[in-house]
């Protein structure tokens, strides 16, 4: 590599060997190539090559759109730049050249590289556009061809791509001006080019090629026209209404052989625009009714389209779309009229409902040969929707004006199918399944992920058809061998009704679930996984339905089914597929509790086991997170119940873990970090560190593994804990120097100072006194230097948070506050009383955080009552401004509580408060990996708890501990109220805590 006049002169053969090798199946060379583009991004003008490999057609394709993945990654690290961070991300000049070239790029490269490019146009303009961007409409606009629609397509993609983050936006002033500035410049121009499509299309009507390109243009424009009109009604789309909704009608009912999809599964252009249109009208009918005068028309045409539409895949979208318009006018009060007439109800159902609740051929085909993908589409949807789904929330919108006769209605076709199976199950069970999907949908009122059915129709009684028509298919675990699909559905039942269900029942399905754990078909297994995941954080009055008693008898059973099912898996990657498995076998641990400890050798024998098999090449974030909570929580319970077990967990867990570190399986290394301080605090607080951990200590600390984003934070957590159990230690072989090292790097980054202020607070709280001394005014010079070149609000407020965890060392001979003085003011004379004034003060009320604020509280309250302070002249005339602030920060109640790692914490310093912490602790009850602050490089485990640095832990209450602080203060705060420094609110609030503080002595 070599660069001229600033820009990167990166060979094309280099640069795509390395692209290339980003696409490896050798995890080793991926590694490689990642590494070495990640080692040259930051070079100026490194988009310059980047986007000509994008641009170059003679390159290989599969580099090309490498090269195009890369450079939409790329823009996702760099191009938003974070107030707090102060480091440049991109240049200026980067930002523009890829403003110049990103628009003539869409317009050039294939489809397959334009949806790519595509997503970082939009990144781009959700952060520069309009205000840093100004020209990109008008660029648009002014390359719109009057002939050459392979140019307009991509103009038209790229516009869509800018206006569609706005369908899921939040109404807000700047929004709207966005908004508004599009259509100041893009309506007249878009309308042409609509109208000239419509007319091109007529006029190419026998032209299969022509066609093709017109109606893909045509599905752009409607995409547009949704994405225009989705926050308001624009009153330029107003006025064109009657123009737009005929061309909308025209097409939708729109037949020409020449436009239809050659292939059965896929939709054309002509399907996407009729799914645009419905979706569309939908948007209309329930945004803007009242001037939607052509509604009436719209429902009779979506009406009768529904009825005669294909059952071919490629028509999908279109009747979902189409569906779901029906179910918003049908919801509408003032379209009533439209669905009471004679036998509409009977018709919707018969017609639309129950032809489109028929398990398509192609999903009994996916639930035989993908399983994981069936399954994971029907538990997390699809971005498509089905045409079931649509079927359901049809039946769900007729419930919501026509209960009764909606229900009488279902329930006919219900039975019909229902005794069709028992006629002959072998032959007629799809009968049966259409039936099941038909109850679940007339009878669920509302639902929500966590607890499933939380609402459910009157005229329906879930518990008597689970006893006729369920418990069937789960006693056996070798009953349908014919259509394990009503497994499935049986299972599936379980699962959507389990609030519903009385606690007898859900007892009663509860082992025959598990016994499905070991069910043959993968996709039977993995819906008995997801049921008794979710049955065990069923909760009543607050408590769980099934406690650690009622689970610990069906554990091992359910344990070993999980794992000879995961055995079962072919290779790493298909071992890594079954997220909902791991994630099964971590809820089991979790619900046991300590009742986990006698399985819990073979339990962590097989997590081990897993671990070095999919350590070899992660693939699932999913299943690695779960994976390593179900570590986790077993080493937490085990370790609670006999602190002993550490040593088989160590000797198990250490061997996996220096691999994962030897081959720098980048994935995994968080996790293991987090694991480790796991283990380690439940060594005893104060003792000697053991000596596996000594030896580990100085690779910790080498900068490599801390230039990893993602070991950050967890390896702050292991320091913590290696702070917690041998501070002292720590402090006398030397090792708090490199530890401070370590801080010192973190402060200097925006966005990481937060970490680097946790680590110091541990040193502090978890080392003598006499080492913080020694420390204090180099880190107080660090943190004032920064304060010079780099302050923000957050690196303040967590100073000030610091400064008061040292005031509170030793409060009864104040000798934290002495320290603190003389350290800053050793620095510089009268440092500390400017920089009370002049930064600290306006941050004090900003701390949140429960802990935080007791600390500030109680650390401030000491300041102002020493004798130091107020022996000071240039501290004394600060005793009201001070106490004013932390009057403000405690009166305001509205303040989040949430904000510091400390405020969750279980592990207080001492290894026995884990063990007092576990069964109180109901945060885990609901686990969920969206709750744990997950992201790709980094993934908090929160079976781990964190470090809990309380410098006051002897009081309780902030208030009260402000109080007992300021005993030995009120003349002092009688002067400064008598000198109006204090509010009369701030005089009664303060007053009020030494009187609570006394009264409790």
């Amino acid at each position: 590599m070599s660069v001229n006049n600033g820009v990167a002169n990166f060979s094309q053969e280099s640069l795509a060997q390395s692209l290339q090798q980003t696409l490896s199946p050798d995890a080793q060379k991926r590694k490689q190539a990642e590494g070495f583009l990640q080692s040259i991004e930051q070079t100026p003008r490194f988009v310059v090559p980047l986007l000509q490999l994008v641009n170059n057609e003679g390159t290989d394709g599969n580099i090309r759109f490498a090269a195009a993945l890369y450079f939409k990654n790329f823009v996702k690290r760099r191009w938003a730049q974070d107030e707090e961070c102060a480091e440049e991300l991109l240049s200026t000049d980067d930002r523009r050249v890829v403003k110049e070239e990103i628009v003539g790029l869409m317009l050039t490269v294939p489809k397959k590289l334009q949806l790519q490019i595509g997503e970082a146009v939009s990144i781009i303009a959700d952060s520069d556009f309009p205000e840093q961007w100004p020209d990109l409409i008008s660029t648009l606009v002014s390359r719109l061809s009057a002939t050459d629609y392979h140019v307009n397509n991509g103009i038209l993609q790229t516009a869509h791509t800018v206006f569609k983050g706005w369908r899921s936006a939040f109404r807000s002033d700047r929004l709207y001006t966005k908004i508004n500035y599009v259509l100041s410049q893009f309506t007249k121009p878009y309308l042409q080019v609509f109208v000239t499509t419509d007319r091109l299309i007529d006029e190419h009507a026998q032209n299969k090629q022509a066609l093709q390109i017109l109606l893909h243009s045509l599905a752009l424009l409607c995409q547009i026209y949704y994405d225009l009109n989705c926050q308001d009604l624009p009153p330029f789309f107003e006025d064109n209404m009657a123009e737009f909704m005929q061309t909308f009608h025209k097409y939708l009912v729109y037949a020409n052989p020449n436009a239809v999809s050659d292939d059965d599964d896929v939709a054309g252009d002509l399907e996407e625009v009729k799914a645009s249109i419905c979706e569309i009208i939908e948007l209309y009918a329930q945004r803007y009714e009242e001037d939607f005068k052509q509604l009436p028309q719209f429902v009779e045409t979506v009406w009768n389209m529904l009825t005669t539409v294909g059952k071919e895949g490629k028509y999908d979208g279109v009747v979902s779309k189409g569906m779901a318009f029906l179910r918003t006018v049908v919801r509408k009060p003032q379209q009533r009229a439209l669905f009471a007439s004679g036998d509409s109800l009977k018709l919707i159902c018969e017609r639309i409902v129950i032809p489109n609740s028929v398990l398509p051929e192609s999903d009994e085909e996916l639930f035989e040969d993908d399983p994981v993908q069936f399954v994971r589409r029907d538990v997390e949807g699809s971005e498509a929707g089905s045409r079931r789904e649509a079927a359901a929330d049809l039946v769900r919108g007729l419930l919501d004006q026509f209960s009764s006769e909606t229900t009488q209605a279902m329930s006919i076709y219900i039975q019909k199918g229902l005794e069709r199976y028992a006629a002959n199950p072998a032959e007629n069970w799809r009968d049966k399944d259409v039936a099941l999907f038909l109850v679940a949908s007339v009878a669920v009122v509302a639902s929500v992920q966590a607890l499933g059915a939380t609402k459910v129709n009157e005229l329906v009684s879930v518990p008597d058809f689970f006893a006729s028509q369920i418990v069937q298919h789960l006693r056996d675990i070798a009953s349908d061998v014919q259509a394990p699909i009503l497994k499935a559905d049986a299972i599936k039942f379980v699962t959507t009704f389990r609030s519903q269900l009385p606690r007898e029942m859900l007892a009663q399905a509860l082992p025959l679930l598990g016994d499905h754990l070991a069910h043959p078909n993968p996709a039977v297994s993995m819906y008995a996984a997801i049921a008794v995941e979710r049955i065990l954080v069923l909760k009543k009055d607050g408590a769980l339905l099934f406690g650690p008693a009622d689970i610990q008898p069906l554990a091992e059973g359910m344990l070993q089914h999980i794992v000879a099912t995961l055995d079962r898996a072919e290779s790493p990657q298909k071992l890594a597929e079954n997220d909902y498995m791991i994630k099964t076998a971590m809820r089991i641990i979790l619900a046991c509790r300590t009742n986990i400890l006698p399985l819990a050798p073979a339990a962590l024998a097989k997590l081990a086991q897993i671990l070095a098999e999919v350590s070899k090449n992660p693939s699932n974030p999913r299943f690695s997170h779960f994976l390593f909570e179900a570590i986790g929580s077993l080493a937490r319970f085990s370790c609670a119940a006999d602190s002993a077990a550490i040593g088989q967990f160590e000797a198990t867990l250490f061997p996996i873990f220096q691999d994962i570190l030897q081959q720098d399986v980048a994935e995994f290394m968080p996790y293991v970090f987090q694991i480790l301080a796991q283990l380690l605090s439940v060594h005893t607080a104060g003792g000697a560190l053991p000596e596996a951990y000594v030896s580990l200590l100085p690779p910790l600390l080498q900068p490599t593994l801390w230039s990893a984003q993602g070991n950050i934070p967890a390896l702050v957590r292991l320091l913590q804990s290696y702070l917690q159990i041998g501070g002292a230690q720590l402090a006398r072989d030397g090792h708090l120097q490199p530890i401070l090292g370590v801080f010192q790097k973190l402060i200097a980054s925006r966005a990481n100072d937060h970490h680097g202020f946790g680590l110091l607070l541990a040193a502090t709280q978890f080392t003598p006194a006499d080492s913080v001394r020694q420390f204090l005014k180099p880190v107080l010079t660090l943190c004032l230097t920064r304060l010079q070149t780099s302050r923000t609000a957050k690196f303040t407020r967590n100073l000030v948070h610091y400064v008061a965890s040292v005031l509170c060392i030793e409060p009864q001979s104040g000798s934290g506050v002495a320290m603190l003085v003389d350290a800053m003011n050793g620095i510089q004379p009268g440092l500390f009383a400017s920089v009370l004034q002049n930064v600290m003060l306006e941050a004090i009320p900003t701390v949140v955080g429960r802990i935080d604020r007791k600390a500030v509280a109680v650390g401030f309250g000491l300041l102002v009552a020493s004798s130091r302070f107020q022996g000071d002249p240039a501290c004394a005339p600060l005793t009201g401004p001070v106490l004013e602030q932390l009057a403000i920060m405690l009166m305001d109640t509205g303040v989040k509580e949430t904000k510091t790692l400390a405020d969750k914490q279980i592990v207080d310093g001492s290894a026995a408060a884990a063990a007092a912490a576990v069964a109180a602790d109901e945060d885990l009850d609901a686990l969920e990996i969206e709750d744990t602050g997950y992201q790709a490089s980094f993934a908090r485990l929160a079976t781990l708890g964190d470090i809990k640095i309380d410098p006051c832990s002897q009081i309780a209450d902030a208030t009260r501990g402000l109080g007992q602080a300021l005993q030995s203060a009120q003349p002092a705060i009688s002067a400064a109220a008598q000198q109006q420094q204090l509010s009369p609110v701030a005089v009664q609030f303060i007053s009020a805590a030494i009187a609570q503080a006394s009264s409790s002595q």
